[in-house]
């Protein structure tokens, strides 16, 4: 715990009631929302008012495992009268009224329809589920399966996200236990950057499900020895054998959600480390994982394991090199770079989300490209904003080659030839994806180079993501480009350039050696640039990757124009902002809801966090179960909601 501490891993109070405030208001915005909504549709006043409307929190801050800056999934859970479309329409525009909402994406054709919105610096992701039923008040019984009866697949998604963090703390035989433990995994996966459901590693859900499973095998168990007993476990796994916490069960009668079976389900079969959610219906949180992200998760869990073994033979060890950050842009000479490039900032985060999303079908066509071993994808990305004063240099930032003197050009640089009109003078927002590539060795008697064909990978990623519905080719671009680790960008490293290696025998290290460039297509549009006269393809096409014993001249920068994450940790959280904060350092209430009556302390339990200490022996029902009820906290969200 110690250890957890001194690296920041809690909130501070001021940060507690911030978030508790902002939930409260939310959920009387929702509320406001599903009456105005209802009174639109001709229901009376009577009627509007009964309507309710229900927020719900899940994933780490419903578990209490959240840290300075995590972001908040909440579940706006509305009565079937009211449809996505006013969610995504009338809900959204009450939430651009609200002065502490500084940026709003909506997101409705996704798999999970979401608004991703920063309020008082918070992040919210807001998931819309609609019940089938007339009201959705304080009688709302969510943790029932019937719940689901009637509900799109959407709204069935969006529910499970509460009920399986609410059941995941019934299953476990010490809530305080299983929190510090999660707590410990997460920041490891995190640091060792194999966090990340979208580009192929376990997420938050399926690491609690993981952390919760070892929790029941060692009941009695101390944090550490949950920690101790995780790695060497799940490494030794028999994989694809499942992980579950409970019987899988087939629901209530005449349901018809699908329900995790590999023996009927031939893409359940074809899942590698399927690790199985506990609440109707059953889901595998592990489906993307690949070949090369699972042989990379067992690697690191043997590196976990051998360290915690040593720490648990020595009492009084500090966990520290547990933590320690893998250095992604060390552990290959081969990489293949993606540049996703907008010409605005709201347009990049959107466009470098939808690239991002496609990272994982690209690392599934690397993997079955000939001489490559393994396809690792970096977690986080690298973010960048370049100051361009020609068409040329906006054409070399939006495809990654960037120059010392335009890393080091400051905003002010360029405000002047703005102001005169200059046609080349403008903003290029970056976001850079990097797959380090582990390539097969040659065989002793080998000759040649061995050569990567990355043509079919690349162009398949590039029309995938061009074919994105909001896709703009005057705006955005997308362009994917091989390199040697010492062709790299110095935003890279932390000191311009990367690190000297000690000299080994050709082909020694990952296999690199020797690998010549094929037909490597790079796909683009116009982009938010005009194009270099070559090609994409003309100038991969002259990229030879092979060994050579020059160094190459790395220009050290300090990235004053570059926002770079760090290497496979989570993107530095913005701050909690103090210009839209009110009453003490709190975020103002949104506007309409000031006549509202106060929360119930059922709405309450709804958004509660396990954090605040109300989960022990006292806080079940006479039926068992966990029950989070926030009357009992100090200063918790029932003060907060006043």
């Amino acid at each position: 715990m110690g250890d957890l501490v001194a690296l920041n891993q809690f909130e501070s109070e001021q940060e507690r009631k911030v978030r508790e405030r902002l939930l409260s208001n939310i959920a009387q915005l929702v509320t406001k929302f599903v009456h105005d909504v209802s009174i639109k549709s001709g229901m009376s006043e009577k009627v509007a008012s009964e309507a309710g409307g229900r927020i719900y929190t899940s994933g780490s801050y419903r578990l209490g495992v959240h840290g300075p800056g995590s972001d908040i999934d909440t579940i706006c859970v509305c009565p079937r009268h009211i449809y996505k479309e006013h969610f995504f329409g009338e809900f959204q525009d009450m939430l651009r009224a609200w002065p502490a909402v500084t940026e709003i994406s909506a997101v409705p054709s996704a798999f999970v329809p979401v608004m991703k919105t920063v309020i008082s610096g918070v992040e919210v992701d807001l998931l819309f589920a609609r019940v089938n039923l007339a009201e959705a008040g304080d009688k709302l019984d969510i943790e029932k399966d019937e719940i689901l009866r009637g509900v799109d697949d959407a709204s069935q998604r969006s529910l499970n996200g509460p009920r399986v963090t609410d059941m995941i703390l019934n299953l476990v035989p010490d809530v305080a236990t299983f929190r510090t433990a999660l707590r410990t995994i997460r920041l490891w996966a995190k640091r060792r950057g194999i966090y990340s459901n979208v580009l192929g590693f376990p997420g938050g859900v399926a690491w609690a499900l993981l952390t919760a499973r070892i929790c029941q095998l060692y009941p009695t168990a101390a944090p550490a020895t949950i920690v101790g007993k995780f790695f060497p476990i799940y490494y030794q796994w028999g994989w694809p054998q499942p992980v579950i916490l409970k019987k899988i069960e087939t629901g209530p009668p005449n349901m018809q959600h699908s329900v995790w079976n590999p023996k009927l389900d031939r893409r359940d079969m074809a899942h590698r480390m399927p690790v199985i959610t506990p609440a109707y219906p059953s889901m595998c949180s592990t489906h993307n994982i690949t070949a090369s992200t699972m042989s990379i998760i067992k690697k690191e869990m043997l590196r976990a394991m051998q360290i915690t073994d040593e720490i648990l033979k020595n009492p009084g060890s500090s966990w520290m090199g547990l933590f320690e950050r893998a250095d992604f842009f060390s552990m290959y000479k081969t990489y293949v770079h993606v540049v996703a490039s907008a010409s605005t900032s709201e347009g990049i985060k959107d466009w470098s989300g939808m690239v991002e999303s496609r990272i994982r079908t690209l690392v599934q066509d690397l993997e079955n490209t000939d001489n490559i071993l393994t396809a690792h994808p970096q977690v986080g990305g690298i973010s960048n904003v370049f100051y361009c004063l020609t068409e040329e240099e906006q054409a070399a930032a939006s495809q990654g080659e960037v120059s010392s003197e335009l890393m080091n050009r400051k905003e002010e640089d360029i405000k002047d030839k703005i102001a005169e009109g200059g046609e080349g003078a403008r903003k290029i927002w970056t976001k850079n994806f990097f797959i380090g590539l582990e390539i097969e060795k040659k065989p002793k008697d080998g000759q040649g180079s061995r050569v990567l064909n990355l043509f079919y990978p690349s162009k398949r990623f590039c029309s995938a993501c061009q074919g994105w519905d909001k896709y703009n080719e005057m705006e955005m671009s997308v362009i994917l480009r091989p390199a040697k680790r010492s062709d790299l960008p110095p935003y890279c490293f932390p000191d311009g350039q990367p690190k000297s290696k000690k000299k080994t025998k050709r082909g020694q290290q990952n296999g690199s050696a020797d690998v010549g460039m094929g037909d490597a297509g790079e796909e683009s549009s116009q982009g938010p640039a005009k194009r270099s006269k070559a090609t994409p393809s003309e100038e991969l096409s002259q990229i030879s990757l092979t060994t050579s014993n020059e160094t190459p001249k790395m220009i050290s920068s300090p990235l004053t124009n570059g926002v770079p994450l760090p290497n496979g940790a989570d993107p530095i959280p913005p701050p909690t902002t103090t210009s839209n904060l009110t009453n003490g350092g709190l975020p103002p209430p949104p506007p309409g809801i000031e006549n509202l009556p106060p929360l119930s302390s059922t709405s309450l339990s709804g958004f509660a966090t396990a954090a605040n200490g109300v989960v022990n022996s006292g806080d079940r029902n006479t039926d068992g179960l966990v029950v989070l009820n926030p009357t009992t906290t100090s200063n918790g969200a029932q003060a907060a909601a006043q």
